[in-house]
């Protein structure tokens, strides 16, 4: 016959003191790497946080840089081709024959265009630098903002296209510096 082993409260007792549970200072040191793994984390999320907020903040700036660039060219004469639109107010250079200025590159042969917005060639006439605040500045070396603009005739010549892109000299961070480009249509008064 087999014997049956009885199980009396005492044997309970000493089989759960060998699995006893935590102890307080396991507790404590378990907290402690929690606490430290949290704090990094939390960090990690505070400069994330910043650097968007930031980023966020170039990305804006060159959206309303180029679009006030872009409302000072539409406000031009469709066949303006002497206004210096490097500067505000884009004024007609010179005295009664004025020269000098771009301006919508007067009456353009179909597909015909000027300026360029290649960041790596701006082309003279077509291209201002502002500040960070956006102010426009004439030395290049101040420069944080270049709008650069080009103007092109469609098939007919009935339409120019015109494209200004704003570019930031860098970034913060290690984000591409952020640039926006916009294109609008303006098309020549009906003149019969």
């Amino acid at each position: 016959m087999k014997k049956e082993k009885h199980m009396n409260a005492n044997s309970i007792l000493q089989a759960r003191g060998s699995q006893s549970g935590f102890t307080l200072v396991e507790t404590m040191i378990a907290m402690l790497v929690l606490v430290i793994g949290l704090t990094a984390v939390l960090g990690l999320f505070t400069a994330g946080m910043a650097y968007n907020q930031s980023h966020g903040d170039l990305a804006s700036r060159a959206t309303t840089y180029a679009q006030t660039k872009m409302e000072e060219l539409n406000a031009l004469n469709y066949v303006d081709n002497s206004s210096d639109t490097t500067v505000w107010l884009p004024a007609p250079t010179g005295g009664p024959a004025p020269t000098g200025g771009t301006g919508l590159c007067g009456f353009l042969a179909a597909n015909g265009d000027c300026g360029g917005t290649d960041p790596a060639a701006p082309v003279n006439g077509f291209v201002d630098y502002l500040d960070f605040q956006g102010t426009r500045v004439a030395s290049t070396a101040d420069w944080f903002w270049m709008r650069q603009w080009r103007i092109q005739a469609n098939s007919t010549a009935n339409i120019k296209i015109i494209t200004v892109r704003n570019t930031a000299r860098r970034s913060f961070g290690t984000a591409a510096a952020p640039f926006t480009a916009l294109v609008n249509f303006k098309s020549r008064p009906n003149t019969t």
